[in-house]
């Protein structure tokens, strides 16, 4: 039931289909369990499970994040006392690998680049030169791209954070976008030579 109801809560979200797929996850280990029998033995015992079937500490803590987030709106909706949800909050996320990012260099930069396909190379670059998020590049639009100034333009519903974004474009990047032809009613930058449908990876 709370699941259910979860669900529905969670489709105002932006990041609504990632959050559904950890609610549904945690819907086929605890589905039939009910509320009040959760207590941090329990969900211990899911971290160690998870864990001993390869699924890394970071995928285990969004799990119990989830279902910690899903307790504090059964509290809010009356499904369930404040006390329960005290026993899932002594469960301690697991230590996640922290270690400091590598850049690539130029050279591999320049490896990387010219080993991709000739559909995969001007998304790439466009990555490179700008630090965008995949989803940011996939469904961008020639509107959002001002060639004559050298900006991008990410409006705020195109952003993770809602936040409108204008980010500069060096000459590689420049050149690199001026040499894609634009294909008429399709809006996308990085689409499908066959279908005109953007790439969804």
């Amino acid at each position: 039931e709370l699941v259910a109801e979860y669900v529905k809560w969670c489709e105002r979200q932006k990041s609504f289909r990632s959050k559904r797929c950890l609610v549904m996850r945690l819907a086929e280990t605890f589905g039939n369990v009910p509320l009040r029998r959760f207590n941090s033995m329990i969900l211990e015992q899911f971290q160690t499970d998870r864990l001993s079937m390869g699924k890394k500490p970071a995928t285990v803590n969004r799990l119990i994040a989830t279902i910690s987030h899903m307790y504090t709106k059964a509290v809010e909706w009356g499904m369930v006392e404040e006390e329960i949800q005290k026993r899932i909050r002594k469960v301690k996320l697991l230590p996640e690998n922290n270690r400091r990012l590598r850049y690539l260099s130029p050279e591999e930069c320049q490896r990387l680049v010219d080993s991709c396909d000739k559909h995969l190379k001007p998304i790439v670059i466009t990555a490179l030169n700008t630090g965008m998020r995949k989803a940011e590049i996939l469904g961008l639009k020639w509107d959002n791209v001002d060639l004559k100034a050298g900006f991008i333009l990410l409006n705020q519903d195109q952003t993770k954070n809602s936040e409108r974004k204008e980010i500069p474009m060096n000459q590689t990047l420049r050149e690199t976008l001026q040499s894609i032809s634009k294909r008429e009613n399709v809006p996308y930058v990085f689409h499908d030579p066959i279908s005109g449908k953007r790439y969804g990876d």
